[in-house]
């Protein structure tokens, strides 16, 4: 074979690799990933105690497409928001809270794993 064809073959076996890498779709029945963090803890948020057996919650952030889609859909602004700052805006549906600031949408939502229900995930 020559260097060429050798060259060539490599070239597009290396480019289709790199195509199917992209269009893997990740996660469960094309799931798209989250960006966002969680923190686990006992009695209120705002107490931050270390979890028990017996009370153990969850708090989730998350932001990107899917916060700013929520925001969208869970409007309008509250009235009391936590904050009066210009830019800052909240608004929620049950336990979720949705914001939008100069750093961007984030939603927050909280879960009671002792009891199996939602709950605030975000202080104020």
């Amino acid at each position: 074979m020559s260097a060429r064809l050798v060259l060539g073959v490599s070239a597009l076996t290396l480019f289709a690799l790199a195509h199917s890498a992209e269009e893997k779709v990740g996660g469960r029945y094309f799931a798209t990933p989250l960006k966002g963090d969680y923190y686990v803890y006992g009695g209120t948020i705002s107490e931050k105690l270390p979890p028990t057996s017996k009370d153990r919650k969850v708090s989730f952030m998350f932001s990107g497409k899917l916060a700013k889609d929520l925001f969208n859909e869970i409007g309008p602004d509250e009235k009391k928001a936590c904050s009066a700052e210009p830019g800052y805006h909240e608004r929620r549906k049950g336990d979720l809270v949705c914001i939008r600031d100069e750093d961007g949408y984030s939603c927050y939502l909280g879960l009671d794993v002792t009891k199996g229900k939602s709950t605030l995930g975000v202080i104020c």
